[in-house]
Order: structure tokens, then C-alpha cells, then sequence
């Protein structure tokens, strides 16, 4: 290589080759590229190059038959594939999804270093509380239950009320109970939240 043609070489602007034969370059680039190819030839040579690259790949395209599928492949492939569905997940996926949420779990454990005791009181504190405020709502409710049967039976042994009130008095003594659990419910939360 002379002089000349190394510096060309050097300056040569190859990715952009096929940005020009696919007309992506503004047109002041385009005349630029085109009088560098004009000196120097190893660009003009790789221009050439892909230029039969994309011909014989077009020729090759358009010649090519096109496929034609059977009538029912559409039918056959779903048969297949709904025939080869065995449940929603199979034991190995369980094992999989279980080793792979354990190995999450020692990654976390390990990257918390010192401070996983920390996470774990937290995570402690708020599960103690959540149970706290469950097994609260649940004695409330039983109370409360326990309650309006005592009180329906009592008043189901009266024989002071007549029947049309003795069938609807332990809903509308059922309905009662429940409206004063909500409030009490609500009520409780307000307290919890200040």
C-alpha cells in the first residue's frame, strides 16, 4: 500500500457501507461516501461485496417456493398440544420453583450479612402484631356470637312474642350484631392507627 491509499485505509468509513446501500445516509453524507469510494478501492471492493451479498439473497428469496401446510395443521397442532399438557405443574417444577426460592432466600440471608437479624425482628414485630389484632377481632366476634345466642335462646323460650316476630327476631337481632361488631371493628383500628 502507498502512502496515500494506507491513509485512506485508516480513514476508511466502513460502518457506514451498508447504511449507504440501504439509503440510510443524509445526502451530503452520501456524496462524501460516494467520492471516497471513487479512491479508494479496498471500500469500494467491500461495497461491492455486499452489494452481490444482497443480490444473490434476493434472488434466493424470490425464487424459493412457498410452503404449503396440510388443511388441518392449525387442528394438529393444537391436538398435540393440548395433548401433551399433563396438569398445571408437575412435581420436578415444584422441586425447581422450591430449590430455586430457597436459593433466593440463603442469597438475601448472606447479602443482609450482620443486619438479617434486624430484618428478621422486623419481619417478627409485624407478624406478632398482625396476630395480635387477628386473634383481638376473633374473641370480639365469638363474644359477640356467643352473646346473641344466649340472647335469641332466651327469647325463643319466651312464649310473650308471636310467631311472625319469633321467625324474624334472630335476623334482625343477627343484623344488630353485626352493624355494633363493625363499629367496634372500626373503632379498634382508629385506636391501633394513633
Amino acid at each position: 500500500m502507498t502512502p496515500i491509499e494506507t491513509k485512506i485505509y485508516i480513514d476508511c468509513p466502513g460502518g457506514e457501507i451498508g447504511a449507504y446501500i440501504d439509503g440510510e445516509v443524509s445526502p451530503a453524507d452520501e456524496t462524501a461516501l460516494e467520492q471516497h469510494f471513487a479512491v479508494c478501492g479496498i471500500c469500494r471492493a467491500e461495497l461491492n461485496q455486499q452489494k452481490t451479498f444482497l443480490f444473490v439473497l434476493n434472488a434466493s428469496l424470490e425464487t424459493e417456493t412457498e410452503l404449503e401446510l396440510p388443511k388441518n395443521f392449525t387442528k394438529t397442532i393444537v391436538a398435540n398440544a393440548e395433548s401433551r399438557v399433563s396438569g398445571v405443574r408437575g412435581s420436578r417444577e415444584r422441586f425447581t420453583a422450591v430449590f430455586i426460592c430457597s436459593a433466593l432466600f440463603l442469597f438475601a440471608l448472606f447479602a443482609l450479612g450482620s443486619d438479617a437479624e434486624k430484618v428478621f425482628l422486623a419481619f417478627g414485630n409485624v407478624g406478632e402484631k398482625i396476630w395480635a389484632v387477628g386473634a383481638f377481632t376473633l374473641h370480639h366476634f365469638y363474644n359477640i356470637s356467643f352473646s346473641i345466642a344466649v340472647i335469641a335462646r332466651s327469647l325463643y323460650h319466651q312464649t310473650l312474642f308471636s310467631s311472625a316476630v319469633t321467625l324474624f327476631f334472630p335476623a334482625i337481632l343477627f343484623t344488630s350484631a353485626l352493624f355494633v361488631f363493625s363499629r367496634f371493628v372500626v373503632r379498634a383500628s382508629r385506636i391501633q392507627e394513633n
